[in-house]
């Protein structure tokens, strides 16, 4: 009887902690840092790599976050991000509040000579309110001409208030500054270092809101704008994008929702450059892209399916394209099938075409329409082991890609180099996708997962810097919750680059430039002395690889990079 009395207590008081940590991961907005790992039934194990964004890096694998079920969070808490569906009330009548991490810092410093630094500061306690600032600086130093130096800083306050238990708005503002020199073509043509210096300045903010009272309606809605000054040798451009994001619908009858999803992106450029030609017009631009999708969703037993029109308005045309998620659960997770048909807007405006080259020069801002059609997939998971398999298409109209251009006249010194964007109308791609992920509770996940593209018609010229085949792996161990390691390595085929050369009369001569396969290697290893001090190790480009993301634009630096972690 004592035993079976003692059952329901413990039974009592972990169903209180549950709420209570339900309650207060809602209230956290700390932004998603790295040792954050995600889990899911059909697909045990999600890795954040935890390397330092080494500019120029790899190209951009996206994992794809999957829905919001079971989280585990190492180290610093992150945002969760629901589905319209998922969204939960929050829990406020709490006698004693938890008191949640206020201060996170990171400080390092590496080989080559890399001060790191990344620090959190916010309110413990979350019941009406949060606010905080989120601070990353990180700056490298080497003299040779075949390095790339750069700097990033960014500093961004963001808050969020409580609304009656009914909603919350929140607002972030940030400002960031990137300087970049030590660009590829100063080791054999240009002779001041600093003449390809270019520097960014980033300046950007949000207001949001969303519903958080457990209603059948929900909403959630996003006003932010962005704008970037870039100072170059050749010119001064500067950009501010608009945009307004929203989403809202409502639950009847428990398994039937009615909604409708809003996207609207408003690109100004402004540009400097003396240009007397016909193309002068390009100096100054305004790009608009409107995107709306009403749809239906109904969720039946084992099957569920959202449907509805995409309406999509961009480069001053309209598109109708049908959007469509589906799923049938064929045996509980172990087996679960799916198939989509999403289509999204790519902007290509210069801030977004920056973060991936800083040296672009470029006026083309044709905005990439992506279209991904899941053809169809299989997942699942059984006993730690996940697999997710599937078979798709991608078409993109209007893809931007890069090129190098040289202009070569009589009178000047120095050819002028310069990276710029070419269009490329149409880019189809069949896309065959294994992953197969193991997880042990908090201990121990890896993941692998490879991607193959069978392109469509296309020539070499049109397919630049597009590899045949993408792979990764990546996993972690946990002892005892004091020693963390974690392991990224990431690769890709050979890529052909394109060159444009230029002469006094403007004739162009084109060339192919075969780039070779890479692949990056990544470790990290945190060791906590006690609960609120740390000590880690990043290693990056553990392999030595001396490979380009673009033509004559090298990374052939390993680093290293150890400090301190402090949480309180």
């Amino acid at each position: 009887m004592k035993s079976q009395k003692m059952k329901i207590l413990s039974s009592i008081i972990l169903l209180f902690s549950a709420q209570l940590l339900w309650a207060q991961k809602d209230f956290d907005s700390l932004p998603q840092l790295d040792e954050i790992i995600v889990t899911k039934g059909y697909e045990p194990v999600l890795i954040s790599s935890n390397k330092i964004q080494f500019a120029p890096n790899l190209p951009n694998i996206t994992k794809t976050q999957p829905d919001a079920q079971t989280y585990s969070y190492i180290d610093v808490k992150g945002d969760i991000k629901y589905n319209p569906e998922n969204i939960k009330p929050i829990k406020t009548k709490i006698k004693k509040p938890e008191k949640n991490q206020f201060f996170y810092a990171k400080l390092g410093v590496g080989f080559p000579i890399t001060p790191l630094a990344k620090i959190i500061i916010t309110n413990p306690i979350k019941t009406n309110y949060s606010a905080g600032l989120d601070a990353d600086f990180i700056m490298t130093f080497k003299n040779k001409k075949y390095y790339q130096n750069y700097t990033n800083l960014k500093i961004k306050g963001f808050g969020e208030y409580y609304i009656r238990k009914k909603a919350s708005i929140g607002a972030e503002l940030y400002y960031g500054l990137n300087q970049h020199k030590f660009y590829g073509y100063a080791n054999d043509i240009i002779f001041d270092k600093d003449s390809l210096k270019t520097n960014f300045n980033r300046f950007g903010g949000a207001v949001k809101i969303r519903g958080i009272e457990d209603a059948n309606y929900y909403y959630i809605g996003e006003v932010n704008f962005h704008s970037v000054i870039n100072k170059n040798v050749f010119h001064k451009p500067k950009e501010l994008t608009i945009g307004v994001n929203a989403e809202g619908g409502y639950n009847f009858k428990k398994n039937y929702w009615a909604g409708a999803i809003l996207n609207v992106t408003n690109v100004s450029y402004k540009d400097n450059y003396q240009d007397t030609s016909f193309f002068a017009f390009l100096n100054n631009q305004n790009h608009l892209t409107f995107q709306a999708i009403p749809y239906g969703k109904i969720k039946f037993k084992i099957w569920q399916i959202s449907v509805g029109p995409n309406l999509v308005i961009t480069n001053r045309k309209f598109y109708v394209r049908p959007e469509i998620i589906n799923q049938l659960q064929i045996y509980k997770d172990y087996l679960v099938m799916y198939n989509e048909w999403k289509t999204q807007v790519k902007i290509n405006s210069l801030n977004n075409l920056s973060l991936e080259n800083p040296f672009i020069v470029t006026d083309n801002y044709n905005n990439a329409l992506d279209e991904i059609r899941t053809i169809i997939g299989l997942r699942g998971s059984v006993k730690g082991f996940g697999y997710d398999v599937k078979f798709s298409q991608l078409v993109s109209t209007n893809n931007a890609q890069f090129v190098n251009n040289i202009y070569t006249t009589t009178t000047d010194t120095f050819p002028e180099v310069s990276f710029d964007v070419q269009n490329i109308d149409i880019i189809k791609a069949w896309n065959p996708h294994v992953g197969l992920s193991y997880n042990r509770s908090n201990q121990f996940g890896a993941k692998v997962w490879f991607d193959y593209f069978i392109y469509n018609k296309n020539t070499a010229t049109e397919l630049s810097y597009l590899p045949k085949f993408k792979t990764g792996f990546s996993a972690f161990y946990n002892w005892k919750d004091k020693l963390y390691f974690s392991l990224d390595i990431s690769g890709q085929g050979k890529v052909n680059a394109v060159q444009n050369s230029y002469d006094d009369t403007l004739a162009l001569t084109q060339k192919l430039i075969p780039i070779k396969g890479l692949i990056d290697v990544n470790f990290s290893a945190n060791y906590f002395i006690t609960k609120n001090i740390g000590i880690f190790c990043d290693i990056n480009n553990l392999a030595f690889q001396k490979w380009q993301r673009f033509y004559r634009y090298p990374t052939y630096q390993f680093q290293v990079i150890a400090g301190v972690k402090l949480s309180f």
